[in-house]
């Protein structure tokens, strides 16, 4: 297939080099002539260019871009995408994507690769990032049969797991077991950071280990992503921080309490439902 990507960053980036050894046609489209260049030597797309009248030999074309550049599209991208052509974005966030796009185009399906590193840009793609990755698709009652078809067949041919849901679940899910994670590791990063006690800091800063550096992990990436999310999902992220903010004023008043045989059940729950999501 012809398929255009709308974005090399990590998931645009992996996404063209896999597409790539899948033998499909890869036309790639960046903001500026400094990433076009890059993402040339990359060899991120078998065709480069920041010209959106590219993708109009494309039949399918996916949008890697940040959210309120989803939201809101440049008029230039919406007039070169060819009318037959499927349409799916990679967007974190879905509601307010698809409410864009349904009404811009006929064969328009959401999706969102559940997989990412903290990295961006187009140095950060690799053609592995989707090994075994499960791959959410969110079709509506507007979203045509041959759509799910296409983008369907593209996602297995990756070996993803399609798992299928509404634009209204997927946003209350990933607000809790991927939005929240930032904005959790955000707060523990400063937390951590005494900056009124220079002497615990630097400790602190030398005995810092795998586990501070697995929570704190997404809380220190791209700044620009969580913003764009707080600002797109924000009711389920503010849901979904009350309810975090729940559990710490509860362990609070236990550790306070001194109830030691209730904090020691908390945890053990905390053990046997973590192996439910990470077995």
């Amino acid at each position: 297939m012809n398929i255009g990507i709308v974005g090399l960053g990590l998931i645009g980036g992996s996404l063209g080099l896999k597409l790539q050894n899948l033998n499909h046609c890869v036309y790639g489209i960046t903001n500026n002539s400094s990433n076009e260049e890059k993402a040339k030597k990359r060899n991120l797309a078998n065709h480069v260019s920041c010209d959106f009248t590219i993708l109009k030999k494309c039949s399918l074309i996916i949008l890697a871009l940040p959210i309120k550049d989803l939201i809101n599209p440049q008029q230039e991208l919406i007039k070169s995408i060819p009318s037959n052509a499927v349409i799916t974005d990679v967007g974190s966030v879905k509601q307010p994507i698809i409410e864009t796009w349904e009404k811009l185009h006929p064969l328009f399906i959401g999706s969102h690769p559940m997989a990412g590193t903290e990295n961006r840009g187009v140095n950060s793609g690799f053609a592995e990032l989707f090994d075994d990755a499960k791959w959410v698709i969110t079709p509506t009652k507007n979203t045509e049969p041959y759509s799910t078809e296409v983008l369907s067949t593209i996602i297995t041919s990756f070996n993803c797991e399609i798992y299928k849901t509404t634009p209204k679940e997927h946003d209350e899910a990933v607000a809790l077991i991927s939005h929240l994670p930032i904005f959790l590791g955000s707060c523990l990063i400063e937390s951590v950071n005494t900056r009124e006690n220079s002497s615990l800091l630097n400790t602190s800063k030398v005995l810092a280990s795998t586990g501070f550096y697995d929570t704190s992990r997404v809380g220190g990436g791209n700044p620009s992503l969580g913003l764009d999310l707080a600002i797109s999902n924000q009711k389920n992220i503010l849901k979904s921080l009350k309810k975090l903010s729940n559990n710490i004023n509860e362990i609070e008043k236990i550790i306070k309490q001194k109830d030691w045989d209730l904090l020691f059940q908390k945890l053990s729950r905390a053990e046997q439902i973590r192996k439910q999501f990470c077995d």
